[in-house]
């Protein structure tokens, strides 16, 4: 439009330039300048006539400033002063919101959520007429706000943490139900919680709690570890204590006193006396000798007597 209007400047100019004192060039003065002008204003108005769509854009065609039609990627004309094209970008887009709400347990929560969305290339008029280009500000903010509040309500602080799928599902899920009334879609998955943030004595308490949870699991395992000794100890016991009812049977099958005696020859380095005694028994060593030898059986008295 620039070079209309200077066109049209030129024109009046010619019109209006006054007649000099050399007559013979006044007339092409002027018809230099009205040819000028013509071409301006022809020029400016091809040029302001010629409106083009780059890729990822649609175009909102104005009439008078009323929406009169949606324009594709590529060239269009238009009239000029009367027609005028908005354009609205179709591709995806982020949008960042920070959010603010009271889990179940009354707990602030603050949480910051980026959604990836585009404009339905169809709509773009009716988002225009509806909303206009700002409708992230407008739309997109208010409605994160209030789906969020909406959603962490439904769960604790500690919930949030454990289950931070599913709250990102369901906040997804409302989301996109939402801004769909305003054609705009949300890409698949494409929401995304980039963090819970909760207060300082909130944060302060789950530190306790998991050092808490560290303490019990150390006495549990300490527990199992004396319970574990324990039954080992017994099993011991009774493995000690049949081995003695084993061998208590043995010295009375065979004898008892011929069986200590055995046992206290087998450790005998060769330097023992031939008799010992204790507690009033007095063991004759030459006679087991004898009888563990192979010799005949003596016809003296049995080996050990009691001495009063």
């Amino acid at each position: 439009m620039f070079l209309v209007v200077l066109g049209i400047i030129l024109l009046v100019v010619a019109l209006v330039m006054p007649k000099g004192q050399a007559a013979a060039e006044s007339p092409r003065v002027r018809f230099g300048l009205s040819l000028t002008g013509g071409i301006l204003v022809v020029v400016g108005l091809v040029t302001a006539s010629f409106i083009a769509v780059p890729a990822g854009f649609r175009g909102v065609l104005l009439t008078f400033g009323a929406v009169h039609g949606d324009l594709s990627e590529g060239p269009h004309l238009i009239v000029p002063g009367i027609q005028t094209v908005v354009l609205m970008e179709v591709r995806t887009l982020k949008n960042t919101a920070d959010a603010s709400a009271a889990s179940r347990d009354l707990q602030t929560v603050q949480t910051k959520v980026a959604i990836n969305f585009h404009v339905d290339p169809s709509k773009v008029g009716k988002l225009y007429q509806s909303v206009g280009t700002d409708f992230a500000s407008r739309i997109i903010d208010p409605a994160t706000q209030e789906t969020v509040k909406a959603v962490v309500a439904n769960y604790t602080a500690e919930e949030l943490i454990n289950q931070r799928g599913r709250v990102k599902q369901q906040i997804d899920e409302a989301l996109t139900q939402r801004l769909a009334a305003y054609d705009l879609m949300i890409e698949p998955g494409g929401v995304s919680l980039t963090n819970f943030d909760f207060s300082t004595e909130f944060n302060h308490a789950i530190e306790l709690k998991q050092v808490a949870q560290q303490t019990a699991e150390q006495q549990k395992y300490e527990l199992q570890k004396a319970q574990l000794a324990a039954e080992t100890e017994v099993a011991a016991a009774k493995g000690r204590a049949q081995a003695a009812q084993l061998e208590a049977a043995a010295l009375n099958a065979m004898g008892g006193s011929k069986v200590l005696a055995k046992a206290w020859i087998e450790k005998w380095d060769g330097k023992l006396p031939t008799v010992s005694g204790s507690q009033g028994m007095i063991i004759d060593i030459q006679s087991l000798m004898n009888q563990q030898g192979g010799g005949s059986t003596p016809s003296a008295p049995p080996a050990a007597r009691r001495v009063r």
